[in-house]
């Protein structure tokens, strides 16, 4: 037998270390607080759960985003989306509000939680399953984002602590009245009805949404984009894939 000479070897060969390890060598538990409704998915679960509900909630959240994509293909309308998901996602995945004081808050936002990234892992193996992922994960996102009660979705995005938009002052949305109440849906016009989404508007570089600049739903000024509190979704899912 043949005993390795480590001298012989490379300096720059022996000093590199097993990659499997030291792809894990920092893997630790963290609690997780879930402080609100909806979530970013930044950090992985770490915390123990049984195989009967890796399994099933991996199958709830599956059932989910293939009845979005259902949705998607028969090309219907956001409102329509929404009334057909809301027993759905009160059935397999339900996220009640902070508000509602349910006892049941922590086990829902951890099934949410666990199944994202347990699907996640499943949609992992080529490009198209990551994009086709992504997109049916990007629709549920916005769905439950506008569904969410104002003060939960406040606190959100408060808590995103981004710092790229800014709220229009009251002087500068009476100074463009008549502009922006031009972007106000059709519908609403039509009606006379209130909603407190379109008081609110926020002042963006126009780069930062240009799915929104492509179909006109925001009122463009000096390189700002002036997006009303309705369409708050793209902007946090800009941040999202940004």
């Amino acid at each position: 037998m043949f005993r390795p000479d480590h001298h012989r070897i490379d300096a720059k060969r022996r000093n590199i270390g097993d990659h499997r390890k030291k792809q894990f060598a920092e893997a630790s538990y963290k609690e997780q607080k879930y402080p609100h409704r909806l979530n970013f998915y930044a950090d992985a679960p770490t915390a123990d759960i049984t195989l009967e509900q890796f399994e099933q909630w991996a199958i709830d959240r599956l059932r989910i985003l293939a009845e979005l994509e259902a949705c998607s293909f028969r090309n219907k309308p956001p409102a329509e989306v929404a009334s057909h998901m809301k027993p759905l996602l009160e059935k397999l995945l339900p996220l009640e509000s902070s508000s509602s004081q349910s006892s049941q808050l922590f086990a829902q936002r951890q099934k949410d939680h666990y199944s994202h990234f347990i699907l996640r892992l499943a949609f992992a193996s080529t490009e198209d399953l990551r994009r086709r992922f992504s997109r049916v994960e990007t629709m549920l996102f916005r769905l439950r984002f506008n569904s969410d009660d104002l003060a939960d979705r406040n606190a959100f995005v408060a808590g995103l602590e981004l710092d790229w938009w800014e709220t229009v002052t009251e002087d500068e949305r009476a100074a463009l009245s008549s502009e922006l109440a031009a972007m106000m849906p059709a519908r609403a016009k039509a009606s006379g009805s209130h909603n407190p989404e379109d008081e609110t508007w926020f002042k963006v570089d126009w780069a930062r949404v240009p799915e929104l600049v492509e179909q006109r739903r925001v009122l463009l000024r000096a390189g700002k984009a002036y997006v009303p509190a309705r369409e708050q979704a793209s902007m946090v899912l800009g941040e999202t894939t940004a």
